[in-house]
């Protein structure tokens, strides 16, 4: 009962067009940002972390776009709940399509790494553009009314979502089926401490998941990065970039160092699109 009174009112809260939700999206920066002071203490940290020589102004100056840019983050994955297809496609443009399409075409499937940047939800839509099936591991959120909502999200122009630890029988039940997919995955989240590998990313020795190399290189997967770009308010572009056609001929690490390589050239290109409010450098090995 709780989650049908959410989602009627979020659903018809979502119906608003852009220029009303980017008012909303304003009111909430100001709370967000100056009132709540929503993970402050992690956002600058991050920032003090990765951009080291940068004065505390200047952090401050990202960290107020990040909000700001995190404020429309929110507004855009409520709009999901009712925009359009044509809506959609003027606001999220795919480029270099065509790489992808050329490895469908010759019956590959896809493995297709990105990272909390820009518009990573919007991504969703990409099956209906390669018509094969998209999809992708996440964590399910502790709240059920939350979670569902998510789910209902990415999955409501037929993207699908597996919990990750499922992901490894998905692959297989596909592999086994021989049904083509693009596999969409980001590895910049945290693993625990304890995790088999570590990489330097963004300056610092981190543990980092090395789970897109793995499928790539055991089930042959061409690896594409997609590198999205705000070109204006809630309008993005992502490019695919090829990594790899041939993972399993490739140096161990090396397609997870390229991928960090890429994401990192995104990062420092548009600092303020970062997801800095996560607590990626929690296990950093101290120098």
């Amino acid at each position: 009962m709780v989650y049908k009174v959410v989602f009627i009112f979020l659903k018809l809260l979502s119906r608003l067009p852009f220029w009303c939700l980017h008012r909303i999206s304003d009111v909430l920066y100001l709370l967000l940002y100056y009132i709540i002071r929503y993970r402050r203490k992690v956002i600058f940290s991050n920032l003090a972390i990765v951009f080291p020589d940068h004065s505390i102004l200047e952090n401050a100056i990202i960290a107020k776009k990040f909000v700001r840019h995190f404020s429309d983050f929110l507004v855009e994955s409520l709009k999901t709940l009712s925009i359009s297809e044509k809506e959609l496609k003027e606001r999220y443009i795919y480029l270099n399509h065509e790489l992808i399409q050329k490895q469908i075409e010759n019956g590959k499937s896809i493995m297709l790494v990105t990272g909390h940047n820009g518009n990573w939800e919007w991504l969703f839509y990409y099956g209906q553009v390669t018509n094969v099936l998209s999809w992708a591991a996440y964590t399910p959120l502790s709240n059920p009314v939350f979670d569902k909502l998510m789910v209902i999200n990415r999955e409501r122009y037929g993207f699908k979502v597996v919990p990750s630890k499922k992901a490894a029988n998905k692959f297989a039940q596909l592999n086994s089926e021989k049904m083509q997919f693009v596999n969409c995955l980001m590895s910049d989240q945290s693993p625990s401490a304890n995790y088999k590998y570590r990489a330097t990313f963004l300056g610092k020795d981190v543990p980092f998941f090395i789970g897109p190399e793995a499928y790539s290189k055991k089930y042959d997967l061409p690896v594409f990065y997609g590198s999205i770009r705000k070109v204006a308010r809630s309008k993005y572009a992502a490019e695919f970039i090829p990594i790899s056609m041939n993972p399993k001929e490739e140096d161990e690490g090396w397609i997870t160092s390229e991928y960090i390589r890429l994401l990192e050239l995104d990062i420092h290109r548009e600092p303020e699109n970062y997801l800095w409010s996560h607590r990626r450098f929690k296990h950093a090995k101290t120098s």
